[in-house]
This record gives structure tokens, sequence and C-alpha cells, in this order.
């Protein structure tokens, strides 16, 4: 049986030996592309090429492309487990034609492969092609030896592509397999006949051809492109499944390793029927999480980051059906990195990495659950029938990870039911609003250059000189003098990898123009100003920029190497950078860590910095294939895209990093590093700022200035500030001790007088009215004192805070049987115009109408008559 590493392999090497460039797969984690959540299929990484924004470094291609598909138009997530082929995570198969081969090729090649050097059967495949698409349907029929009767036409849902609502599309081939009548799930419906593209699963489809030739606009024509592109797509699981003589894509070697060790580690046998949806679940979640993280990724509440604490959280859910009730599915990225480490060398580079962020986020979740079942309680404190509105149980599920069977058990043991419908509606408006979020609908800016040259791409070569001789290729000029250059040859440094771009000029005898800003597309530099004299014509320039401005921004950039580095030796090998600014004035730097750092690590941090900058290394750049940097150590980068050659920077054996930004030649011309602020940035992300060089001590010069200042307010000499502060401080804090033990008193007598007037009700002693209360923790105080005071009854306490009304309700423990504090809290916070609950013996609420106090009070013992037992 072929290993799926060994299937992998041959599908690249086949295409390779058809002199296709092999592309390393793009991060799952689209950074660059803020239309995707994710990368959801092959081609993503090569969208600019189809749109004509850039050109293709090479004419054929072929990779194995990480996919997630659990957002926006493309989300299987509810589906995984529930069968044997749906998962949020992918490998997709693909070779590519950019403008080179196109239909006859692809379709032999595909052919070739399937049949010669993987050996399926010819007799059990079946080609699909577009009812237009009379050329692919005689390529079939003359270039390959497959029956006749096997092709077939069909239509546009099954048989053309399209990139979004408009851009690049075109008519697509699939290959199919028939797998034998007893893959059949609908042999018991009348009438159901098993045929390509039907609704069983006995016939499967294994690759797409997608044929680009053709752009929709926006009003749905299709126009020819100019060029014509291949992509073609075959789903690695599915093929594995097939070439392993499986039933199931999770009976292959790539997910049976992780479901033998949930098996081992639940005690819990894996079962191929319902019965193993959730060890199912639990493996293709684990692989999902895994690369999304190595990836960049990080569970959050917004984004991408949500949709990702959404499967951390629906495997966690799985584990509690497993009996797992305890952090578990880190310890199995171990066994990820194990099938998937070979080919994707990213996960064992980043297992640590991935195992600290999975076990803090289900440590998070239990805590999470542990709050859901305190909303569950405040919901069913608060109704008023039988049944738990649809929206809440949606709320329960959404925001708190509760499935919705959960809320079902929880509701039946309470002798409620919940209205299942209202959830589902819920739940496809949610879906609905992804799908809507997901869709890709092409914008091109429609831009009128003035052209001089061919579209060449710029030569950069601000690495060695700030100034160079230099051609415009094409510029915009609009009527308020800004203006768009593309040169042929440029000193400045585009923004990128968080470093901002330079300034400068571009200038001769006759004309001037001020640059304030570059940025690169695709291999072109523009340069963004502003004509300050003359008139643009075709002759030769001087590009310069401004040196001050770049040298201050090598100083944090260089800086922030220094940084990284230190914090990795300093708070662990697991802090990663996921995000940076380089600034002249400043640098900001986002990485991973799941605390705020103490001033000792802070401290530390800063020193290494500063004995780094002392040491005056030198800051070395080489260029070099990526595969050398890596296996010499380098760090790569979350959110950048590498090519084949990349530039590494060194400082000393301290710092190596894949770094294409500008930097000092000396450590020592950063002067001085100083740390301004340390603050959270993102869940499990943490944000430092710093400045250097001039910043720095201008920022040092202003510190002592205020240390003065703060001396000559307390009039104390140098060195005795902190003391007189903290003496100041003891003092305010005995005052307010003083004054909060005379409002205890104060309030102690009202609650004696009020519990002196209290009334029976049906056996119960029950005290209420207004009190006096600066917070809730003051409010709540004060319910301790009448629950302390009563001994035996219940209690409600309100009070008008800032405003607002808010309201306690106390039960003593020897009546939560018959009196419900979350219950009465509710009832009694709809008369001023709020909502709340709580647990049985103590309940806090809130509401709007302060006037409406009083008459709320005069209500409470008609409430309580009703609502006691």
């Amino acid at each position: 049986m072929r290993t799926s590493n060994e299937i992998r392999q041959q599908f690249i090497d086949f295409f390779v030996s058809k002199e296709h460039h092999q592309v390393p797969s793009a991060p799952v984690i689209p950074f660059d592309d803020p239309t995707l959540l994710f990368t959801n299929a092959g081609m993503n990484q090569f969208k600019n090429i189809f749109l004509g924004v850039t050109k293709p470094e090479f004419p054929r291609a072929v990779d194995t492309q990480k996919c997630i598909r659990a957002g926006g138009k493309h989300n299987d997530l509810e589906e995984v487990g529930k069968d044997s082929y749906h998962h949020t995570f992918f490998e997709m198969l693909g070779n590519w034609s950019f403008a080179d081969y196109y239909k006859k090729e692809a379709i032999s090649w595909a052919w070739e492969l399937f049949t010669k050097v993987w050996g399926l059967p010819k007799d059990i495949l079946y080609a699909t092609v577009h009812h237009s698409d009379q050329e692919a349907f005689e390529f079939w029929k003359n270039e390959t030896d497959i029956d006749p009767s096997h092709i077939e036409y069909h239509g546009d849902k099954d048989n053309f592509w399209e990139m979004g609502l408009t851009g690049p599309c075109g008519p697509c081939s699939e290959i199919h397999i028939d797998r034998g009548e007893e893959f059949c799930n609908m042999k018991d419906v009348p009438g159901h006949v098993c045929k390509v593209n039907g609704d069983c699963h006995r016939i499967i489809e294994l690759w797409n051809l997608v044929f680009i030739q053709f752009n929709r606009d926006e009003e749905g024509e299709l126009h020819p492109l100019e060029s014509q592109y291949v992509d073609t797509g075959a789903g690695f699981e599915r093929v594995c499944m097939i070439l392993q003589g499986k039933k199931s894509n999770y009976d292959t070697d790539l997910f049976a390793p992780i479901i033998q060790a949930i098996a081992e580690m639940t005690g819990v046998a894996y079962n191929e029927g319902e019965e193993g949806t959730s060890h199912r679940v639990i493996a293709d979640h684990i692989r999902a999480l895994s690369f999304a993280i190595a990836d960049g990724g990080l569970p959050s509440n917004e984004g991408r980051g949500y949709v990702l604490r959404r499967i951390l959280r629906r495997a966690a859910r799985h584990g509690r059906l497993l009996n797992q009730h305890q952090p578990f599915l880190y310890k199995l990225v171990d066994v990820v990195c194990d099938v998937m480490g070979h080919h994707f060398r990213e996960l064992n580079e980043k297992k640590a990495h991935i195992k600290m962020i999975v076990q803090a986020e289900e440590e998070r979740f239990n805590t999470t659950l542990d709050k859901g079942l305190t909303k569950f309680e405040e919901i069913v404190s608060a109704m008023d029938g039988t049944t738990i509105p649809g929206a809440d149980a949606f709320m329960l599920y959404d925001t708190f990870g509760f499935p919705f069977d959960l809320t079902r058990i929880l509701a039946e043991e309470r002798s409620l039911s919940v209205d299942e419908n209202g959830f589902n509606e819920e739940l496809e408006k949610q879906r609905t609003r992804a799908r809507e979020a997901g869709k890709f609908v092409m914008n091109m800016e429609n831009i009128e250059w003035t052209a001089y040259r061919d579209d060449e791409p710029t030569e950069f070569i601000g690495y060695l000189r700030d100034t160079t001789h230099c051609h415009i290729i094409k510029y915009t000029l609009d009527d308020d003098n800004n203006v768009r250059i593309i040169l042929d040859r440029t000193p400045f440094y585009a923004e990128s990898g968080g470093q901002v771009a330079d300034m400068g000029r571009i200038f001769n005898e006759e004309i001037e123009i001020q640059i304030s800003d570059v940025k690169k597309q695709g291999k072109q530099f523009i340069h963004f100003g502003k004509l300050v004299k003359g008139i643009i014509q075709d002759r030769e320039f001087t590009a310069s920029i401004e040196k001050e401005y770049r040298k201050n921004v090598a100083r944090n950039h260089t800086a922030t190497h220094l940084l990284h580095a230190a914090l990795r030796k300093v708070l662990g090998e697991h802090v990663q950078q996921k995000g940076s600014l380089v600034h002249p004035y400043y640098l900001r730097f986002d990485f991973t860590h799941f605390k705020a750092m103490s001033p000792r690590e802070a401290s530390l941090v800063e020193r290494m910095v500063n004995d780094k900058v002392r040491e005056c290394f030198p800051v070395s750049t080489r260029t070099m294939d990526l595969d050398t940097a890596r296996n010499e150590g380098a760090m790569a980068l979350f959110g950048e895209k590498y090519e084949d050659e990349v530039r590494v920077v060194s400082i000393d054996s301290f710092s190596k990093e894949l770094c294409g930004g500008t930097h000092l030649d000396y450590t020592g011309e950063i002067g001085l590093f100083k740390i301004t602020t340390e603050t959270s940035s993102a869940a499990g992300v943490r944000r430092i700022e710093a400045i250097t060089g001039t910043q720095a001590e201008d920022h040092v010069r202003r510190l002592e200035s205020e240390k003065e200042e703060i001396q000559n307010l307390l009039n104390v000499p140098s060195g005795k500030s902190i003391q007189k502060i903290q003496s100041l401080l003891d003092e305010l804090k005995a005052m307010h001790q003083e004054n909060e033990s005379l409002r205890l008193k104060a309030s102690g007598d009202v609650i004696a007088d009020m519990v002196g007037g209290a009334i029976n009700i049906k056996g119960i002693k029950v005290a209420c009215g207004k009190v006096e209360a600066d917070d809730s923790n003051q409010l709540r105080n004060i319910g301790d004192q009448l629950r302390g005071k009563i001994h035996s009854g219940i209690g409600v306490l309100m009070a008008d805070i800032e405003g607002k009304v808010s309201l306690i309700v106390i039960v003593t423990n020897d009546l939560t049987k018959r009196a419900h504090a979350g219950k009465i809290a509710g009832r009694i916070a709809t008369l001023v115009g709020g909502k709340g609950g709580g647990r049985p013996d103590m309940a806090m609420a809130g509401g709007k109408d302060v006037d409406a106090i009083e008459s709320a009070l005069k209500e409470v013992p008609q409430i309580i008559e009703e609502m006691v037992n």
C-alpha cells in the first residue's frame, strides 16, 4: 500500500518530469489577501496572475496547497465528522499552466497519472466536461483511451468554475471514479439511480481540471481573456482513500494514527459509524488548528481568529463526550507533526508554539463553559414559560460553545424544552452573514498611465546606494499635482514587512518631485509624491532618498531583530512575531505571549538588547536559497511570503532572520534602546513599543525633567520622592477606611430597621427597602449584612447608582427550595425597566428607571407571595 507521503511525492515528481516548477504551499493564513478568511484553494496564491496584476515567474507550476474551509462561502465546519469526506483542513494537489499548455496536455497528463503511475482501473473512471466545451470532449475521446461512453456533458453547476461574482472564469473537466454499488447510500430510495454528479456516495469526483479562458464583467457578460490558464485541483485525502483502498478518508494513514491516539487517550474505541463522530471531529480539527497556528493564526474573538476558536471549542466539546474534561487536544499535536511534518516542516519548527496555544485555549474554554452554565441558569431564571427561546440557545452555542444537544439535556433536567426551529433560524442567519462576508468581488482600479517604456520590472538598488540615475517607465498626474511614478531603477525602499517606505526626491535640472510613499505592486515600485517644479518629460532623472530618515528607520529595524531574539531568550521559544511597525521615530513589535511581562522581564530584555548595542556587532546580510537559510536556523516570520532566494540578516550568533528590510552596518549605531510600553494587543498577543537613538535620549531627558518637577512639588530632596508619595498614599488609605467604616455602620442601622420592620409571607420573613451604595460591590456587601441579620428569610435591596437601578435579592440557604433568588430578581427588574437573574440564594439585576424604585418596592410582597412555593 502506498503511504500518503509517497502519493504526494509521486504527484509532484510526475509534474516536475513534465517541466513544472515545484512551488511551496502558501500559508493557510492569507495575510496579504483581505478577501479571504483562509487559503481555501490552490489558486489563491496565483490569483494576481489570473487578474493580470502580476506576471508569472515560470510558465508551469505544481504544488500541494494547505487549505482550510471553515468560514465564508466555503464552510464545511458543521458537516465534519458526520460522513467520511468533509474536512475543515485538507490538501489540494494542483498543476498550473500560465498561458503555456492548455486542455490537451492537462487532460492527457491527468489520465496518464491516474492510469499509468497510480494504476487506477480505466473502466471505473468517468470524465465530465461543460456542455459548451466540445474541444475538451474531443481531447478526452482522442488523446486518452477512456471508454467514450464514460465522457459526459454537464451544466454550469458542476462544470463551470468562477473565482467570484466577477473576474476570471471558465469551463472545467472533472474526473470521477465508480467505487461500486456497495457505496451507494440511497439504495432504499424509490427511483434512485447511481450516476455521475448524482446524490449518492458511489461515484465521486477525484480531480477538477479548470480551463480559465473568460473574464466575467459586472453585468455578468463573458469576455475572452488574452491568455488562457490551467488550474487543477485534486483532494489529497480522497486520492489517498482510493489508492489505499479505504472506505473513508478517516481510514487513511493521514488520520488513522491521530484517531488511534484519541482512542488510547480517552479509553473509547473508534467506531466507523455514528459512534465515531467525536473521534473524526477531533482528528480533523486538530489538523486544522495545528496548520493554522503554525502559519501565524491565533484563536480570538474576531475574523479568522474567531473561526479558529470555534474549531478548537468544537473539538473540546467532542472531547467531553469522550470523557475528557481536562485539556487534551494539545497532546495530539505531536501525532499531527509525526504524520504531516515530513513534508510541511513548519509543523515541527513551531510544535512547541502550537501546543502552548492549544493548551491555553483549552483551559480558557473550560472557564468559558463554566460561565456558560451560569448564563444558562440566568436564562432559565428569567423565563416566563417552559420553552427556552431559540435566540438564547444560539447565544449559548455561539458565545459559550454550548452544543444544542447540551442545552436540550440541561433543559430536560428542569422539565423544559428548547425552541429548535428558532435556534436553526439564528444559525442560518449566521451562515448567511458568513457567506456574504466571504464573497469576492473583483474591483480593479482603472488607472490611465502615461507610459514611456515597456512594462518592465523596477530594479531596486537601495541596499547598496541611496542615489541613482533612472528613467520613468510610466506615471499618472492629477489636477492637484499628485504623482504616481514607476521607475526602471530606484533606491527607494517600498513599504513591506512592517517597515515604512523611504522619502526623498526624484529630480533633474528642470523637474522636481517630492516622494512621500512607495508601494510595491508585483515587480514594480510605485512612488507616490507631489510635482513641485516643472513638467514631467521623458528625461533622465536622479532618484535620491532622505539619508537621515532611512538611518532612523534602520536603527529601529535592527533594534527590532535584537528585541525579537531577546524576548525568545527571556520569555521562551514560544515567542513568535505577530506583527511589527518600523518607523523612523519608534518601533512597534507584536509577539505571542499569554501574560503581561513583569517589570523584571522587561528590564532583562532591555538590558540584553543594549548589551548587544554596546558590543557593536556587525550586521551581515547574505542571499541564499530558502531551504539553506532554514537549515542554518534563520527565522521565518509569520505573514511573510518568501521567494526561492531569500535575504538573511544576521547579528553575531544572537539573531538570524529572513528579512528584506534595510539595516545598520553595526549594532552600535542604534545608540540607546528604550522600551516605552508593554501592553495587550489581542488574545495571546502582547505589544511592545520602543525607541532608539536621539528619540531615546530625548525620552530620558524628559523623565529627568519630570522627576525634578515632582521633587519640587513634594518639596523633598533627590531620592526621597517615592518615600513621600507612599506616606501620602497611606494617609489617603486610612481616611478611606475610616469613611467606609462609618458608611457600613450607617447601612447597618438601616438594615437593622429593615429587619425589624420585616413582614411575614407564607411563614417567611421578608425585608425590603432602598439603600445608599456607590457601586455594585457595596450593594453586595450590604446584602451580606442583611443575610446575617435576618437569619432566615428573603431580602430585597434597591439602590440608585449613577442614575441606574441596582437590585439584589438574597434567599437564606434554608429557603432555596421554596424560593429562587434569580427568578425573583428577574421579575422585580421588569418593574424598573431592566432584567437580570442568578443563583437560587443570591441574584443581582439592573434597570433604567430610577423613578420607579419606590413603586417597585411596594410590589415586592405581592411578587414574593406569588413566587414562593
